[in-house]
């Protein structure tokens, strides 16, 4: 039977992310849906994009549009958004493509992987789950969410209200600095990298099992009511 499998930002993080792939053992009719925020801040943003690449050739690969892919693409059109992708990352990335660490050094990344990047959805949809990157807004439908909703919007301190759909949100964004998945209201949140302090997480999420993987090994076991907050 296909699986479906979402990873959790990757932040330039390869050694974790090609540890974590390996474990996987994806097949030709399993979907690797990434959500958002692949590059920045790691040290190897552009392996991570080539994996992507060459993972798009082996299976199903569905990227999402993180906060951080959208400031790269603005980047190279408004200042601002230059601005604040150098200093949140961006200048790692373009150390990865080993170019200058500016515009023009921007520019000189090779067009496929703007094409990849440009290419990444607001979310994905399933019959029982909604991936994206941020905390969509619980009263609204995906359709109707602002750029707020899909790619800037934290986990609130109180927690996040079940979603109007009904079903499970699989999300990024809110790094769970202590390395353990949010788990509340039907709100998944697996972003667990904290740029290479901890580890990456993937779910399989028909089965909700989980693999965190670091730089050289992998752990996996079943999300279960016990691994709620």
């Amino acid at each position: 039977m296909p699986k479906i499998y979402a990873i959790g930002d990757v932040h330039g993080c390869h050694a974790q992310l090609t540890t974590l792939l390996t474990a996987l053992s994806i097949g030709p009719d399993d979907t690797l849906i990434f959500l958002g925020d692949v590059i920045d801040r790691g040290a190897d943003s552009k392996g991570v994009l080539d994996t992507i690449l060459h993972y798009q050739s082996l299976c199903q690969v569905v990227l999402i549009k993180g906060n951080h892919e959208e400031m790269m693409l603005g980047a190279v059109h408004e200042r601002e958004y230059l601005k604040y992708w150098l200093k949140f990352g961006g200048i790692e990335t373009l150390q990865s493509f080993d170019v200058s660490t500016d515009l023009q050094g921007l520019k000189q990344i090779p067009f496929e992987y703007f094409k990849l990047l440009k290419s990444a959805v607001d979310y994905y949809e399933t019959a029982e789950f909604i991936f994206c990157h941020a905390t969509p807004l619980p009263h609204l439908t995906m359709d109707k969410q602002s750029d707020e909703g899909l790619r800037w919007r934290f986990i609130p301190p109180d927690g996040q209200d079940a979603h109007c759909t009904g079903k499970t949100i699989i999300c990024g964004h809110s790094t769970q600095k202590d390395g353990k998945i949010y788990h509340h209201n039907n709100l998944i949140c697996i972003d667990t990298c904290e740029h290479g302090n901890h580890c990456l997480t993937a779910i399989e999420v028909t089965q909700r099992q989980v693999f965190q993987a670091d730089a050289t090994s992998c752990r996996s076991y079943f999300l279960t009511p016990m691994n709620t907050d």
